[in-house]
């Protein structure tokens, strides 16, 4: 995600750079309409003063499918209490005792990198913008904020949450054996009709592999005839005629 983006009006948030948030008729519309997916998504807020943190809840309380699960008065609590309640999203203000929210977002995605982090601050200056983007942060919400930048802010975080949480539902691709990499090495090879040195050692290294399929041995003595490597086509044919007693 990109940082030269402009810090305007109230809200920053996604796309490939941070950008302004949307208005708020298309956010209330979008919030009114339907979901495809109800999921519920459990927020932590962070921040050091109580009226912000009593704002916040209230806003949140007027979006769906949302469960304020915890609020941390600093930024070691923002840690403690995202280690321990896991929330999907959290809404973190940059300026709190103890540890900055910058650092905080920093220790939690250590620990929990798919948790989409959210600062919130006074500040709009390119420093703490770019330091935000470098920590990890998904979205930017500049104080005095309005319900509507926050609940078009949400709903974003919303939809990247449920994709982040997709993917790591996927089960882990299967990585190839190597029997199967030098397989697919050999058929490569036989295909291009190589019998060099690099082509001799992978049909080798198959060949010494138990239960060597025969068609791997047999293009093996058909290189080392062509190579007139006889001593070891000798020793090869031995070996074949011992497999099939």
């Amino acid at each position: 995600m990109g940082a030269h983006g402009q810090v305007e009006n109230h809200a920053i948030t996604f796309e490939e750079d941070l950008v302004e948030a949307d208005t708020a008729e298309s956010t209330m519309n979008s919030i009114s309409a339907p979901r495809a997916q109800n999921i519920v998504m459990r927020i932590l807020i962070a921040d050091d003063a109580p009226e912000t943190r009593r704002s916040m809840q209230m806003i949140l309380s007027l979006a769906p499918d949302v469960e304020v699960i915890a609020v941390a008065r600093n930024g070691r609590e923002a840690v403690e209490l995202a280690s321990r309640h896991q929330p999907d999203i959290a809404l973190v203000d940059v300026n709190m005792p103890e540890m900055s929210g910058l650092e905080a977002v920093r220790r939690m995605h250590a620990r929990h990198p798919e948790l989409i982090c959210i600062i919130v601050s006074a500040e709009k200056d390119a420093i703490t913008l770019k330091q935000a983007v470098e920590a990890g942060v998904a979205a930017y919400l500049i104080k005095p904020f309005t319900a509507e930048q926050v609940l078009g802010i949400l709903e974003k975080s919303r939809q990247l949450a449920i994709t982040t949480r997709a993917q790591a539902a996927k089960p882990p691709t299967a990585q190839p054996t190597r029997r199967q990499m030098l397989e697919q090495t050999a058929n490569a090879l036989a295909k291009a009709r190589r019998t060099d040195d690099v082509a001799v050692k992978v049909f080798e290294m198959l060949a010494a592999m138990p239960d060597c399929p025969l068609r791997w041995l047999t293009h093996l003595a058909v290189v080392y005839a062509l190579r007139n490597d006889w001593n070891k086509l000798k020793r090869l044919a031995t070996y074949l005629e011992r497999r099939q007693t």
